[in-house]
């Protein structure tokens, strides 16, 4: 067979016909083929082949793992991009375990000593930017660690440059948007070189404690992990924590995540995100709704996270009732997910043309900057979302099966789709009453979610270990 035909296929944007002749080629030569199976599994991900593309370079992955650790590493962070099951990523877990280098020795210290007081650490991140959420969580909290006396450094893994779509190897980091200088990493090499050499740095830099802000999906992370370059090393979970057993403790920044940790035998606890929010509103453009083609609205709610969330009949039926019963009111949603569920059941409800559909944003700071309220989904809502809304002076209305420990507003918190409604339709109708609760949510983020508070509370958790 000519593989080349695959490739004429593709450039002749006949995806279909490409993609059947690269599978074809890929499973004639029982995968071996690298220039083949990148092909193939960049064509899987264009075409939106999520589960093909997890199970494929799953497939890929494993069959390398003795003999081009590197290329397994890719191929395991490529299936993560299509989605892995409990007991993929346990697989995989075990591998990072079976690598794991020993661990370095740590000195006993005599019961009666006074603890040893914490004086740098490390933090370890994918990239450095503005627009991602862990990047904005290191620079405040090494900002917040900086007022206790603990001075950071910060190394990036520039974990998606030089790597699937992105073959210019770009970095991605923009450390000039923060007051933390970072150590860049090199994007030269293999997965495995990569890691190496951000290992190697850390060790130079001989910090005792390093903190990992990544998910298993950041392979070159979790690789630098295994190296184990520092004595004292601790996961922060921004979404799913890390799988293999790498870590003398976890910090979870979501309830949900803190519920579902595997890590039961070492330190674990949910240390919610702060946020900058109120820096980050003042920054934000003027006339927003107009841009947003809103500027109409007498008031505004919004929905942020994943639609699927948001796609429940009885969340969608007090949706649309809101939307009927106040004519100038308008509803954004900002997430990922399939809308068709969301846009079909307005569509039929008649209040469509009062909706927006936003997509994946990495800040949703445009959207609270045009928002009245929160209407938070009845299941799995944004932990983080409700946290900026409060820090904004947006009230969230949530449904109080999980997070009255988060919203901390009884006012706020429904027990029934009926006391839902109620009190959303009480914030939008009475401004004073809005106002009330606006000044009662943005007192509740700054007693419990300032940035100023992460740095003690991290060394609290530090005092664990």
């Amino acid at each position: 067979m000519d593989y080349a035909d695959a490739g004429e296929a593709l450039r002749d944007t006949d995806a279909r016909t490409g993609l059947l002749l690269l599978e074809r080629a890929a499973q004639e030569t029982g995968f071996s083929s690298d220039i083949l199976n990148d092909a193939y599994t960049l064509a899987l991900y264009r075409a939106g082949e999520k589960t093909r593309l997890a199970d494929t370079a799953f497939q890929i992955a494993d069959a390398f793992v003795q003999t081009d650790p590197a290329s397994a590493m890719d191929y395991f962070q490529r299936a993560f991009l299509g989605g892995l099951d409990a007991a993929c990523v346990r697989h995989i877990g075990e591998i990072f375990e079976r690598w794991a280098a020993p661990k370095p020795p740590r000195r006993r210290r005599s019961p009666s000593a006074k603890p040893t007081k914490v004086k740098k650490v490390a933090h370890v991140i994918g990239c450095f930017r503005k627009d991602h959420a862990p990047a904005r969580h290191v620079d405040m909290l090494t900002r917040s660690l900086r007022q206790q006396g603990v001075e950071s450094q910060v190394f990036t893994t520039e974990w998606a440059a030089s790597w699937f779509g992105d073959a210019g190897g770009a970095f991605e980091s923009q450390p000039e948007d923060f007051g933390t200088e970072a150590v860049i990493a090199s994007v030269e090499g293999d997965f495995n070189e990569r890691a190496h050499r951000i290992a190697a740095a850390i060790r130079a830099s001989r910090v005792k404690i390093v903190f990992y802000h990544s998910g298993f999906n950041e392979q070159i992370t979790a690789r630098v992990a295994a190296l184990r370059p520092a004595a004292i090393q601790v996961n922060v979970a921004h979404g799913a924590e890390m799988d293999p057993a790498l870590f003398e403790g976890y910090i979870h920044l979501t309830r949900h995540g803190m519920s579902c940790t595997r890590h039961t035998k070492v330190p674990g606890e949910w240390i919610p995100p702060a946020s900058d929010i109120e820096s980050r509103l003042q920054a934000c453009p003027p006339q927003m709704r107009q841009a947003m083609g809103i500027e109409s609205a007498e008031t505004v709610s919004a929905t942020v996270g994943d639609l699927r969330n948001a796609a429940h009949s009885d969340y969608l039926r007090v949706l649309s009732g809101i939307l009927k019963l106040f004519p100038q009111h308008f509803h954004v949603f900002a997430g990922s997910g399939d809308v068709k569920t969301v846009r079909a059941y307005l569509h039929g409800e008649g209040v469509l043309p009062r909706v927006r559909f936003l997509g994946t944003m990495s800040d949703v700071v445009s959207v609270l900057s045009v928002t009245d309220i929160l209407l938070a989904p009845f299941s799995n809502p944004d932990e983080s979302s409700l946290i900026e809304a409060m820090g904004a002076g947006r009230p969230p209305v949530v449904f109080g099966n999980s997070l009255p420990e988060l919203v901390g507003v009884p006012e706020l918190i429904a027990h029934s789709a009926t006391e839902y409604a109620v009190i959303a339709q009480r914030l939008l109708r009475d401004s004073k009453a809005r106002a009330r609760s606006s000044d009662l949510v943005l007192s509740r983020f700054r007693s419990e979610f300032d940035p100023s508070l992460l740095g003690r509370r991290y060394l609290q958790f530090l005092s664990r270990i």
